[in-house]
């Protein structure tokens, strides 16, 4: 019998912490949610916002774990928060109408309903990737932050230009199912 060395606890531990970092992914089994993510610093969700929006019924779909994903059929700019202006649900004119989104945090809130790859996002020459995502459910109508249970619809996004006074904001996205391609919006903040 050999006892383990020093390397072979190294490895074994450098293992163990990779799979222990693999434990929110496995939080979504078959596009079920097993755990439920808060985050108080997240914008309201609802799906009559997005109807307000010009949002309709025709563009939303119904997962379910019996079938294929689909892919994005809805990718926009959900929501501009600032630690000066708090947060801000921008019409289809795609500009924010408060003049101070200034303070020393500023995120915007992309929601995405159907699988994809956000890619990074820009804000006056800087690129960044999202901060944080949180799984959605429901239809467009009805989407909301999702309870354990439910089938996962979608994702919201959340990117952080934090120190930024305003400026231009581009993002987009690819589609990896059916309606496959290439998915953006931007907003200019004032």
């Amino acid at each position: 019998m050999k006892i383990f060395t020093k390397p072979y606890l190294l490895l074994i531990a450098l293992m163990l912490s990779f799979f222990s970092g693999m434990s929110t992914a496995a939080d979504i089994e078959a596009g079920v949610v097993k755990v439920v993510q808060k985050d108080e610093s997240l914008p309201e969700i609802s799906g009559a916002r997005l109807s307000i929006l010009g949002v309709s019924e025709k563009v939303s779909s119904t997962f379910s774990t019996k079938a294929a994903a689909s892919g994005i059929s809805y990718y926009e700019i959900y929501a501009v928060g600032s630690s000066d202006a708090g947060w801000e649900y921008p019409s289809a004119l795609q500009s924010t109408t408060i003049n101070d989104h200034g303070g020393s945090q500023l995120s915007i809130a992309i929601i995405q309903y159907g699988y994809g790859n956000p890619n990074q996002a820009t804000m006056n020459g800087i690129s960044n990737s999202y901060s944080s995502s949180f799984v959605l459910c429901g239809t467009l109508a009805t989407i909301h932050y999702c309870n354990a249970g439910e089938t996962v619809t979608g994702w919201l996004y959340k990117f952080d230009f934090n120190g930024q006074q305003g400026g231009n904001f581009v993002t987009s996205s690819n589609s990896t199912a059916s309606p496959f391609g290439y998915w953006s919006d931007s907003i200019y903040i004032l």
